[in-house]
């Protein structure tokens, strides 16, 4: 067949049965979209790598050929905020590792990377084995892995350097100022400044990408907390953003910022869940300080929340956007989050703004998925027991490209993909065998419908079931078509291929991943440029205290023994030596001495 085998030959074709991951494949006709540049081209896949991408290839004997005419082929999302486990009293989670994962998969992410919690004095090497253990074989997309410290001491240090060596952990989440609620995964870990300053030296020494979420310090929401509810017993969602403050989140990010640039170990950071205009000015303007040395990262609940809630309230002619204020308690106690989600349209409108101006702000899921009967079974006399999270993991992609790209957000393609896909990439040493259309690159691909081209509710499958669902207010216009996780067809139109069974894989990550790392050297050699040292001549002069500085000669006592003065004509001393004694204790019986007459 000729290079210039028309598209229309192929429109008439019947879809292609699902492709396993040896299979050989053509995408014909689409528009291939990487985060620095989009084109008109056709991709090869084979063995679940992308061999070719250019215009009018040739289809190969025994190739599939997948017509996606004028249709966006986008590398596979990649989330590196996401927690997925198995539910249990302490951590309440309404889906699990498949169906989560599911969810991730139909909204085009086939790369997550999952939190995994420590119990306070647990070894986070077993944590890291049991979360390995329940989900292996249970994961339908590709995963790694961030651990989250519980606290950091020798033990934990060592344990570190065998992640990285034998586990491919090269990202761990630190916190200096988690909400403390009881029954709560959230309550432990909150490290001293000692601890988080040697925690980065550990990570600088490693390759490890530090990962703090910009929330209020534990003691300021505990205190919070308890003030509020002293006041207010009946208190009801609401508490739990009025307890953590947005001046908290600016304490946690300042404090972060100066233990990675200021300490004498530069230490890259990625600063987790911005949620507030004093938050992002914050990160903006530390990064600016700290030379690029942060990274931000943001959810797609601080973007798509606000911008849903607007939209209701709208439809309803209401002034008000309503989300932990809601007088419905159900639909409240669905917005408690951490840190809290805010109902600021604006803050939701500059974070596209940032997005799409390449600042350096990716998006995450922050996916926890909590049922509403699970929270109202904690909370529902208790407001600070009510657990936070949002199920947000199959929502993100077709949310923001609803708000960023179709509706005059301000994000083209180019920037979509560089916010969902390249730099969380980057970010977790994955890039180009993650986040990219390119030769050599695993076939994780999503085929985007055409605008206008669902039919019936588009959020259907992407959320848990009894989850609320926050982004309600936005009606999605498109979403994945096609999804391909390393060539094998997971999603087609919108819907799951059974069949393909579960094909997720762990994804060791290497260490000093040179998106966050390749800028030390410089920082250093900038630092040493503004920290000269002078050279001076040594000091000759005295020293207070030392020995050097205390005088040889005798000095005049009132204290001294018989036999310093016995047989010493005292006249014939010179001045200034004269050893003047006022008297002399000697040993008699009582009564004075005596002597006898005979």
């Amino acid at each position: 067949m000729n290079a210039n085998h028309s598209n229309e030959a192929l429109a008439g074709q019947r879809m292609p049965e699902p492709a396993g991951e040896s299979s050989l494949f053509l995408l014909k006709g689409g528009i291939v979209v990487n985060h620095d540049f989009s084109a008109k081209a056709d991709v090869l896949v084979h063995n679940g790598i992308i061999k070719e991408v250019s215009t009018n290839l040739l289809i190969p004997n025994g190739a599939k050929v997948f017509d996606v005419t004028d249709q966006y082929i986008l590398p596979g999302g990649v989330d590196l905020d996401c927690h997925l486990t198995v539910a249990n009293p302490e951590d309440p989670v309404g889906d699990t590792y498949l169906s989560g994962s599911q969810s991730a998969l139909l909204g085009g992410t086939t790369t997550i990377v999952n939190t995994v919690y420590t119990e306070p004095d647990a070894s986070i090497l077993n944590a890291f084995d049991q979360f390995a253990s329940s989900a292996a074989d249970n994961v339908a997309c590709d995963y790694g892995v961030c651990i989250r410290l519980p606290r950091f001491d020798s033990s934990i240090e060592e344990q570190l350097a065998r992640l990285v060596r034998e586990k491919g952990v090269c990202l761990i989440q630190l916190s200096l100022g988690s909400g403390n609620q009881s029954n709560s995964p959230y309550m432990d870990g909150a490290l001293t400044d000692v601890a988080f300053y040697r925690a980065l030296r550990v990570c600088r020494e490693h390759g490890i990408l530090p990962i703090v979420v910009a929330s209020a310090p534990a003691y300021l929401v505990d205190q919070l907390t308890k003030d509020l509810q002293s006041k207010h017993p009946n208190i009801g969602p609401e508490l739990l953003y009025y307890n953590q403050p947005e001046g908290g989140e600016v304490n946690t990010i300042m404090r972060a910022a100066l233990h990675a640039f200021h300490s004498g170990h530069v230490c890259p950071i990625l600063i987790s869940r911005i949620h507030s205009p004093t938050a992002l000015q914050c990160f903006l303007e530390q990064r600016k300080n700290c030379r690029g040395l942060l990274f931000g990262q943001t959810t797609i609940c601080a973007i798509g929340a606000p911008l849903s809630a607007f939209q209701t309230s709208r439809q309803d002619n209401s002034d008000i956007t309503e989300l932990t204020s809601s007088k419905d308690w159900k639909i409240a106690a669905s917005y408690t989050y951490e840190p809290p989600i805010r109902s600021d349209v604006n803050l939701a409108e500059r974070l596209l703004a940032l997005i799409a101006n390449n600042d350096n702000v990716t998006v995450g899921s922050g996916h926890r998925a909590i049922r509403t009967d699970v929270r109202a079974s904690f909370g529902l006399h208790n407001s600070a027991r009510i657990p936070k999270g949002v199920g947000s993991l199959g929502c993100r992609l077709p949310v923001l490209w609803n708000c960023g790209v179709e509706n005059h957000g301000g994000l083209n393609p180019c920037t979509f993909v560089r916010s969902v896909s390249a730099d969380p990439a980057r970010l977790a040493n994955l890039y180009p065998q993650k986040g990219r259309i390119a030769v050599g690159s695993d076939a994780d691909i999503v085929i985007w419908s055409k605008v206008d081209s669902l039919t019936g509710d588009g959020y259907k499958n992407l959320l848990p079931e009894g989850v609320y669902n926050v982004f309600s207010g936005l009606n999605l216009r498109s979403r994945p078509d096609m999804v391909f996780l390393r060539g094998s067809l997971v999603v087609v139109d919108g819907k799951l291929v059974e069949r393909q069974g579960v094909l997720g894989k762990y994804l060791p990550l290497k260490p000093f991943g040179q998106f966050a790392f390749n800028r030390l050297e410089a920082i250093d050699g900038t630092l040493k440029a503004d920290r000269p040292i002078i050279p001076r001549e040594p000091y000759k002069g005295k020293v207070a205290g030392s020995e050097q500085n205390q005088d040889n000669e005798k000095k005049e006592s009132h204290f001294f023994r018989k036999e310093h003065y016995d047989n010493i004509p005292k006249v014939a001393l010179p001045p200034g030596q004269r050893q003047v004694h006022t008297s002399v204790k000697t040993a008699q019986p009582p009564g004075g001495s005596s002597h006898s007459f005979w």
